[in-house]
């Protein structure tokens, strides 16, 4: 067995914490959650944050936010290409195709989600801003999560997206950084 194929001790661990905590209840929470990293749920909130921030006449924040939601996902599959990890094995919870690793929901949570984290707190230092930059953090934890517990993701898969994710995230800001002041 390839070693990408190979299930790990945290993914069994995991799987079976999240199994101890399943009902029919938490069952629609996860589903609910996991739904906020949908191609849909981008599609219309980077359409929604584009057009605040080009109201607020903060179109370079608009941009790159959009930009580096679509570069991550475009990164993100060649990746899922590159590894060809199959889905774990069982009922899944909710629709996932394609292949395992990284997960996308984990890499393009935490790209998008933590983008517009960095933006909050960049631009803003209301109360409210770390508020819901806190909740946001908390969200991308919690997608994760749900990706695991749905059994549509290892969770060394959602630990690689957000790994990915991470690295992703932190070239986009750097980037942002060194190109914004200039426009």
């Amino acid at each position: 067995m390839e070693f990408w194929q190979q299930q790990f001790y945290i993914d069994t661990v995991s799987k079976g914490l999240l199994d101890n905590i399943a009902s029919p209840t938490i069952d629609v929470i996860m589903k609910n959650i996991t739904n906020l990293a949908s191609p849909t749920a981008f599609y219309i909130m980077a359409a929604a944050a584009f057009i605040y921030f080009v109201f607020k006449r903060k179109m370079t924040s608009g941009l790159f936010l959009v930009a580096s939601l679509f570069a991550a996902w475009v990164i993100m599959n060649w990746s899922k290409l590159l590894f060809m990890r199959e889905r774990p094995a069982g009922e899944q919870l909710t629709n996932a195709g394609g292949y395992s690793f990284p997960s996308g929901h984990a890499t393009l949570s935490l790209v998008f989600y933590g983008f517009l984290i960095y933006l909050l707190l960049d631009q803003s230092r209301s109360n409210w801003s770390k508020i819901i930059a806190g909740w946001l953090a908390l969200l991308i934890l919690l997608i994760g999560v749900s990706r695991i517990y749905l059994n549509v993701h290892f969770a060394t898969d959602v630990l690689g997206g957000f790994a990915l994710g991470g690295i992703l995230l932190i070239f986009f800001i750097l980037t942002f950084r060194f190109i914004a002041p200039r426009s």
